[in-house]
C-alpha cells in the first residue's frame, strides 16, 4: 500500500509537467519513475517499519518533555534523533535512488541530502515546532 501512495505522490506533479514536456522527455521521465520504484523497493521494510515505530515514540517523548518544561533536553533529543534517521540504512538508499535524478525530475523529489534533512533549529526549537 506505501508503494502504491509513493507511486501518487510521485506521479502527481507530472501531469503538471506532461503538457510542457516533448513525448522523450516524458519517456526519460517516466523510466527514472520507475527506476526510482525499483530502487526504493529494495528498502528493507521491517526497517522502514522500525523507523516508524520509533519516530512516534520519539515524538511522544519529545512533547512529553516540552509539555513538562523540559526544552533544553527535548532540543538535545531532536538534535541526536535526527542524526540517527538521517545516517540510518534506508535513509542512505532512498537517498541513493534519487540522486542521479535529472532537473525536473528533482523538483518533483523531496532532497533527501543529510543538510537538507537536519533541521536546524538554531532560529527555532522543536517544542514550538510540534
Amino acid at each position: 500500500m506505501k508503494k502504491i501512495g509513493l507511486m501518487l505522490f510521485l506521479l502527481l506533479p507530472v501531469t503538471v509537467f506532461a503538457q510542457q514536456m516533448s513525448q522523450q522527455d516524458m519517456q526519460n521521465m517516466m523510466a527514472q519513475l520507475q527506476e526510482v520504484q525499483a530502487c526504493m523497493q529494495t528498502i528493507d521494510q521491517n526497517e522502514l517499519k522500525n523507523l516508524e515505530t520509533e519516530s512516534k515514540k520519539f515524538e511522544a517523548e519529545v512533547k512529553g518533555l516540552c509539555n513538562n518544561g523540559k526544552r533544553d533536553e527535548a532540543q538535545d533529543k531532536a538534535m541526536a534523533y535526527s542524526k540517527e534517521v538521517i545516517n540510518s540504512p534506508a535513509m542512505k538508499t532512498m537517498r541513493k535512488c534519487t540522486e542521479n535524478m535529472s532537473g525536473a525530475m528533482k523538483g518533483m523529489m523531496p532532497d533527501l541530502s543529510p543538510e537538507k534533512l537536519a533541521k536546524d533549529f538554531s532560529s527555532k526549537h522543536v517544542c514550538d515546532e510540534i
